[in-house]
């Protein structure tokens, strides 16, 4: 089997990818696919990523990453997929724990493992009710791409692309595993950090909840995670539900 690690990044961050990659090896190819809002961006292309012949450097210009993920997924070879940032690490050991995964489970298209922040420990508790993009990786058959609507840089919402993707995966019959195994560090801030402070990521959540559990359910868990804001950072609450609810009705 192959690997392709799908390497999204924007603009600057470009700089940091070389950082992402391992010593070169038959079976890991980098699909790197650089979004740019400017040309002066073009010119900071590393020029290792223009050397290595493991690496398929990519462009496409604007904005959206769930769409610079759906770019990458074009240009990958590789029997499996892994979805990267720019800011993840990766060794030979991480490595593989995918390979062997999808050795012992021949019937799974998609198997998601555990993240290990940059000192090592777990980026947050095991197993999780959710799925973080860099936990993420399928077999190459794989027809499903990520709602475009979703995600940094989306107009619309700036989360979740993830449980929205994994949704689809599901509705469309692919078998979905989880193993307990790290397959990459990454540092522990993430989207989902500035929550109480970020409208637009409330209302991203809001559209999750009501495009992978319907509205009912959705409407539950958006009083729930008000609540949670409430009593755990003494947050008021009805903010963070009416932009939810307004998440809800624009999905």
């Amino acid at each position: 089997m192959t690997l392709s690690i799908l390497i999204c990044t924007i603009d600057a961050g470009i700089s940091r990818v070389p950082d992402v990659l391992m010593s070169p090896r038959d079976d890991v190819q980098y699909v790197v696919s650089m979004q740019w809002t400017d040309k002066q961006y073009m010119e900071q292309v590393p020029s290792v990523l223009k050397e290595r012949e493991d690496v398929v450097l990519t462009f496409l210009e604007g904005k959206g990453l769930s769409r610079n993920r759906n770019h990458a997924i074009e240009h990958a070879t590789g029997d499996l997929m892994l979805v990267a940032d720019d800011d993840n690490r990766y060794d030979e050991t991480l490595i593989s724990h995918i390979f062997h995964a999808y050795e012992e489970h021949k019937e799974a298209d998609i198997i998601y493992f555990q993240a290990l922040d940059m000192e090592g420990n777990p980026l947050h508790p095991y197993p999780a009710n959710y799925v973080s993009s860099v936990e993420m990786t399928f077999r190459r058959g794989v027809k499903v791409r990520f709602d475009e609507r979703f995600g940094l840089g989306s107009e619309r919402f700036c989360a979740g692309e993830e449980e929205v993707w994994m949704k689809d995966a599901r509705d469309a019959g692919y078998r979905i595993l989880y193993v307990a195994k790290p397959i990459v560090k990454t540092p522990k801030e993430t989207t989902g950090s500035h929550f109480l402070e970020n409208q637009k990521l409330q209302r991203s959540k809001g559209a999750v909840f009501k495009y992978v559990y319907g509205t009912w359910e959705a409407l539950w868990r958006s009083v729930k995670e008000a609540g949670w804001w409430m009593v755990h950072r003494g947050a008021n609450p009805f903010p963070i539900l009416r932009n939810m609810l307004k998440g809800m009705i624009e999905v």
